[in-house]
């Protein structure tokens, strides 16, 4: 793609090993975030800027290659080429144990379905998407 690159940092503290505290660390050509506000395209040159990240899935081009990971918000960070993002959960579609998440979104909308607390449904509304944007990466894969 171009001769300049960004380096994407994704740091997710309750994942760190011994080896490194990065879950991924590399030099790219662009990488889309899903923040609060819709999705940002950083390409190398960006001017600095922080954001809230939203669940979603974190898309990276390098040469011809597109990979996924799925982030469960945090917060990123663009400055010189770098960007940075800090998340509590940030998996590849290896991670994941399809059948576990489906058993738990089945779980979920059974206690949906089974309250008319609207309290109660709304307290089950991040996991619902956790699972859901589980899921689409899964499929990607």
């Amino acid at each position: 793609m171009a001769d300049k690159k960004i380096e994407l940092r994704v740091i997710a503290p309750t994942q760190a090993t011994t080896k490194s505290p990065y879950k991924y660390r590399k030099n790219v050509d662009m990488v889309i975030l899903r923040c609060t506000t819709g999705e940002l395209g950083v390409l190398p040159g960006r001017v600095p800027c922080s954001m809230v990240l939203d669940l979603g899935i974190l898309r990276v081009f390098d040469e011809d290659k597109e990979v996924h990971m799925a982030v469960m918000g945090g917060i990123a960070h663009v400055n010189n080429d770098v960007v940075t993002v800090l998340s509590d959960s940030a998996q590849w579609p290896e991670d994941i144990k399809v059948d576990e998440v489906t058993k738990t979104l089945e779980t979920l909308e059974r206690k949906v379905s089974e309250t008319d607390n609207i309290l109660e449904k709304s307290s089950y509304r991040d996991d619902f998407r956790r699972c859901k944007i589980q899921l689409e990466l899964a499929e990607k894969q």
